[in-house]
């Protein structure tokens, strides 16, 4: 399997690293075309974000491998029919299976503002 950025770059999606203060709220989002599908959450018309970008907040450039992974994978589950919050919940459910033993994606669960409560932090 291509890593995330290879995967989007593939698909001729764009990653931009934003400054946090523009997408605070959200941390992470997107609008991209996957197979004939234009898929994007409400919160990309907030934020204007351009057709096959993928926004990421300048703050969690450093966990890009496990953002991009999660945006991936809940952009295939919105193209496979799933609304944006079943989306949502089966990417962190792909996130755990493949890296729930990983201590760094651990810290950033634990780093995370707010909305990753739920998932392990160090220590759990």
């Amino acid at each position: 399997m291509a890593s995330p950025r290879e995967a989007i770059r593939e698909r001729g999606w764009t990653v931009e690293h934003v400054p946090h203060e523009e997408i605070a709220k959200y941390n992470a989002c997107y609008r991209v075309v996957l197979d004939g599908k234009l898929i994007y959450p409400p919160a990309a018309d907030d934020l204007g974000i351009p057709r096959n970008e993928i926004w990421i907040s300048e703050k969690w450039a450093k966990y890009d491998r496990f953002i991009l992974y999660h945006e991936l994978r809940e952009i295939e589950h919105r193209a496979a029919g799933h609304d944006k919050t079943t989306a949502h919940e089966l990417a962190e459910r792909d996130e755990r299976s493949l890296w729930r033993d990983n201590p760094r994606w651990r810290v950033m669960n634990a780093e995370w503002d707010e909305g990753r409560a739920h998932l392990p932090f160090p220590g759990e």
